[in-house]
């Protein structure tokens, strides 16, 4: 991990919903290109972006660390193709609450991941709208991790 400076935000959780608040017009919904746009950093190697308009969230963009934590590249492939042991299966498994309620959730823990590691960690997901029609046609989420120590 990269040293940071004194006073800046080094949980990823935490620097991506400022990202995301950061973008935000008023009190709405962010669009896609608003928070994309902004210098997220580090953060892209742990970002994914959901497509929301189909009968089924399809994945528009994953990021290098996840892809690498999910044992397949899944862009272009529906959520539920997703192997459930693994960091990306455990940061998307709770997508549907974020439609509903149209508000960022954050989620963390624990799971034995496929290679038999146990895995702590902590993923956010945030509703975004389409630039276009400002339909909330996107989810953004990220998540990282760490191997429990025995």
């Amino acid at each position: 991990m990269q040293d940071q400076s004194q006073g800046m935000e080094r949980r990823m959780v935490h620097r991506l919903l400022m990202h995301w608040r950061g973008a935000q017009q008023t009190d709405e919904i962010p669009t896609l290109d608003a928070v994309l746009s902004r210098d997220l950093g580090d953060l892209e190697d742990c970002l994914y972006v959901l497509d929301i308009r189909g009968d089924e969230p399809i994945y528009e963009r994953i990021g290098s660390d996840l892809l690498a934590n999910g044992g397949k590249a899944l862009i272009g492939e529906v959520v539920s193709d997703t192997p459930t042991q693994t960091l990306l299966g455990q940061a998307i498994k709770y997508y549907s609450k974020v439609q509903i309620k149209q508000i960022p959730i954050t989620l963390g823990g624990e799971f034995v991941h496929e290679n038999g590691q146990t895995i702590l960690y902590r993923s956010l997901i945030a509703p975004l709208r389409d630039d276009e029609d400002g339909e909330d046609s996107f989810l953004l989420g990220a998540a990282n991790c760490k191997v429990k120590d025995a």
